[in-house]
């Protein structure tokens, strides 16, 4: 049974294995990135996929820079204490990426966790319009988001370190990595390539102060309990700090078409900042 004051490393995961088993003649270089068909048959070859093991065993931190950052910021703690959650895209290729360096990972002894797939556009563009593949895909990183903030809270609350690596992945998703991070009051750190080093971020997150504290209070005290006019009319008072609370996503509103706020709760991550400003 795992022990707390263990740590866990959630890695945004991309493609930059992909792209360097093709510049080497490991993957045929012609395949573009959008091709699911013939990602897909590399992905359900055992050969290929072994093959790109191999590639992978050979220079881990050459190439693969979510491996090269995550290598470097572990060297010299024991790998059986340390868990590794990778996210990445709805794609035949950043499947394939994902399996490759989970077996690897494995084999060094670290124990890699079940990871989450989130809309990729190529994989959805196949089967729907374009206003279906957008709004599949800002879907998926807003879930993203706050899959990240729940597992981040429930690794703390068990006494995990919890580190974000950004490396890697679509842009989108480094972003929701990084933000994921930040809320969450977590080390994060990426590769700096033009130094070719690894460096930590520093925290970085919107602290809601005096009157939004109340209202972030209020909100869950009232969360428990039946909405009513005197809930709504409360509301209208701290227009601005309600909108300034929503751009920040620590609360989520619910509008009629008219404008008027119908319910109002706390977010995943808003729980989290008003947690952290009441504790003792």
């Amino acid at each position: 049974m795992q022990e707390v004051g263990e740590e866990i490393h959630i890695i945004s995961t991309g493609l930059s294995l992909i792209t360097n088993a093709q510049k080497n003649g490991v993957i045929d270089a012609k395949i573009k990135i959008s091709d699911e068909a013939k990602w897909k048959e590399i992905f359900d070859n055992p050969l290929l996929m072994d093959k790109l093991l191999d590639f992978l065993r050979s220079d881990p931190k050459k190439f693969s820079a979510e491996i090269n950052t995550f290598l470097r910021v572990v060297e010299g703690k024991p790998p059986q204490k340390i868990e590794v959650f990778l996210v990445g895209t709805n794609t035949y290729s950043n499947e394939i990426a994902r399996t490759v360096i989970r077996r690897f990972l494995q084999e060094q002894g670290y124990l890699v966790l079940l990871d989450k797939e989130f809309s990729g556009y190529f994989w959805e563009s196949q089967f729907f319009d374009e206003t279906k593949v957008a709004d599949e895909f800002q879907k998926g990183v807003i879930n993203l988001l706050d899959q990240l903030i729940f597992i981040a809270q429930t690794k703390k609350k068990k006494g995990y370190r919890v580190f974000f690596n950004p490396t890697g992945g679509l842009k989108a998703h480094v972003i929701a990595t990084a933000l994921a991070g930040f809320l969450t009051n977590s080390e994060m750190y990426y590769m700096n390539e033009e130094f070719s080093n690894v460096v930590f971020l520093p925290l970085l997150f919107y602290i809601p102060k005096g009157r939004e504290i109340k209202i972030l209070k209020e909100i869950e005290k009232l969360e428990k309990s039946e909405k009513n006019e005197e809930f709504d009319k409360a509301l209208l008072q701290f227009e601005d700090e309600l909108e300034r609370l929503e751009i920040y996503g620590i609360i989520h509103i619910k509008r009629a078409k008219n404008s008027d706020i119908l319910d109002i709760k706390l977010t995943n991550r808003g729980r989290l900042i008003l947690d952290w400003l009441t504790s003792p």
